[in-house]
């Protein structure tokens, strides 16, 4: 799989298919020549894909996705605003961090005519390529990407598309199109330096698979970045990587007290990492913060109410989708795109357990 971050995004103009550089505007002329076929069967195969065998039809797909071809003149269809569809895509339709930033699109989306359609792209660059390509068919006004690193045949397909795309994952320096986010690094680098000013100097890092997310991996940067500017060497073994979920909890805690030295604070930089050590804590009787401080990159409603409430912090996830809302709004109606980057921003909310 070759993937591209936003930020190599000008790469693409240097990919190669079969030793000559791909067309900027793909047609079906050029994919019935490729495909050795007639352009009556690249059309059948997109209208009607039954009636078309289905070695022809896997080959004719296959060349269609190389050279980012997407049927019935989408691209000039999309910039008339063919739909009134906005299109959003998320990593899991049951993390209800997501839910926030889906609330505020929608709302807002409505507000202007437009109905929101939600797809999940299961923490994977392909998946969310397969996914966009369909979607694009379907003729959406926008495209809402939480994802902010790609493959590259969904880069393909969303600049020949030419539709509007917001990206909501991490500030990145370079978007597709517009980011409205705030900065993953930034936040956890507050949230490590808010643990250092109590006194915390062994702090273990709780993420999901640093390989399944740029997001964790820019927390990560931020987590060793406001060590460093401390003075605080970090190694490998304060990072415990877990799937996520409550039940990782136990086996989670058995190895973060088992490490030496004793770790006196957890961040956790993901999903409900820090609930469900919070929960295992007291099940073992230890004292928060006094044995180990815990901190929550995300203000979970559960770490709120817990005893002691879990510091987090507080990101206006609902907001950001009101924002983009109003950016594809405006956009559609003929802004032009002024802002690349919408800062959104965080604030530390600072509780008792830690």
């Amino acid at each position: 799989m070759l993937t591209f971050t936003s930020e190599n995004i000008g790469e693409l103009d240097d990919v190669k298919q079969g030793g000559a550089r791909v067309s900027q505007k793909p047609t079906m002329t050029e994919v019935a020549r490729r495909a050795g076929v007639s352009v009556m069967t690249v059309s059948r195969v997109f209208s009607e894909p039954d009636s078309v065998a289905a070695e022809t039809r896997s080959r004719i797909e296959q060349v269609a996705a190389d050279i980012a071809y997407v049927p019935d003149g989408i691209a000039s269809a999309l910039k008339r605003r063919a739909s009134n569809v906005v299109a959003a895509i998320v990593p899991s339709l049951t993390n209800n961090l997501y839910t926030a930033i889906l609330r505020g699109l929608s709302a807002e989306l409505s507000r202007h005519g437009f109905v929101l359609s939600v797809a999940e792209a299961a923490y994977s660059p392909e998946e969310e390529t397969r996914v966009v390509r369909e979607l694009l068919r379907q003729r959406p006004a926008a495209l809402v990407l939480h994802e902010t690193s790609h493959d590259i045949g969904m880069l393909r397909l969303v600049r020949q598309a030419g539709v509007v795309v917001i990206e909501t994952g991490d500030l990145v320096d370079a978007p597709i199109d517009t980011v409205v986010s705030f900065s993953n690094h930034d936040a956890t680098a507050a949230l490590t330096r808010h643990l250092m000013e109590r006194g915390r100097r062994n702090i273990a890092f709780v993420t999901l698979p640093l390989v399944r997310s740029s997001r964790a991996r820019s927390r990560h940067d931020g987590f060793r970045s406001a060590l460093a500017a401390a003075g605080i060497a970090s190694g490998p073994d304060a990072v415990f990587e877990a799937p996520g979920g409550y039940a990782e909890a136990p086996a989670l805690m058995d190895r973060i007290r088992a490490a030496r030295p004793v770790f006196d604070a957890v961040l956790g930089a993901g999903d409900v990492l820090a609930v469900a050590l919070a929960i295992e804590a007291m099940k073992r009787g230890l004292a928060v913060p006094g044995d180990l401080a815990i901190a929550s990159f995300d203000d979970h409603e559960i770490g709120r109410i817990l005893d002691p409430p879990l510091t987090g912090l507080d990101i206006p996830r609902e907001a950001i989708g009101r924002r983009a809302a109003e950016i594809i709004a405006g956009r559609l109606k003929g802004a032009p795109a002024v802002e690349r980057r919408v800062d959104m921003g965080f604030a530390l909310a600072a509780r008792a357990s830690t």
